[in-house]
């Protein structure tokens, strides 16, 4: 593995399949084909933060993503569709599809597992001999532990802006949907 390579993965809660929007997601006809076509986007975004992109420069269009998930057309639209009104999904102004839960469910590699496999590949090239070290291990644990906490600090801030965000998001589709059974009525 390369350096500059890094391992992602995708989370899933215990109670994924307990959630208000994946019930009723599967609780429309071709429900389970559109859960399984949601977890393929998820997957598909984990390394562009969210964005669906191919070769990171064109969005994805209905069609492109009904070859890459080998999903029909129809469910590809009818889905896209449901996950932007259930507040899963966004389609920007250029045409981009966001996931928006990829940032809150994606794993990486920390810098000390990073740190610790590359020690022990050092250990294997040199023999059994211990590697000295310039720094002791409370010094390494201290520049660590102010390394986590400032990731932590800036996850935290990134994850509230990101709530409110979306909370901000959803007020507007709600007056979106009350403007439009307001024109219902009075037509």
């Amino acid at each position: 593995m390369s350096a500059t390579k890094k391992n992602f993965w995708l989370k899933l809660k215990n109670d994924f399949f307990d959630r208000d929007e994946i019930k009723i997601i599967e609780s429309h006809p071709n429900g389970k084909d559109y859960i399984i076509f949601y977890m393929k986007l998820l997957l598909k975004s984990v390394e562009s933060d969210g964005k669906l992109f191919f070769r990171d420069t064109i969005p994805y269009s209905p069609h492109m993503l009904s070859t890459i998930t080998n999903i029909n057309i129809d469910t590809v639209k009818v889905a896209v569709e449901l996950f932007i009104s259930l507040g899963l999904m966004e389609k920007w102004d250029d045409g981009t599809l966001f996931m928006i839960e990829t940032q809150n469910m994606v794993g990486s590699e920390s810098k000390w597992a990073n740190y610790k496999r590359k020690e022990r590949v050092n250990k294997k090239q040199i023999g059994q001999c211990p590697k000295e070290s310039k720094k002791s291990q409370i010094e390494l644990d201290t520049e660590l532990e102010q390394e986590t906490a400032a990731e932590k600090f800036e996850k935290l801030n990134e994850m509230l802006l990101k709530k409110q965000i979306s909370k901000d998001k959803q007020n507007d589709r709600l007056m979106q949907l009350e403007a439009q059974k307001k024109e219902e009525i009075e037509i």
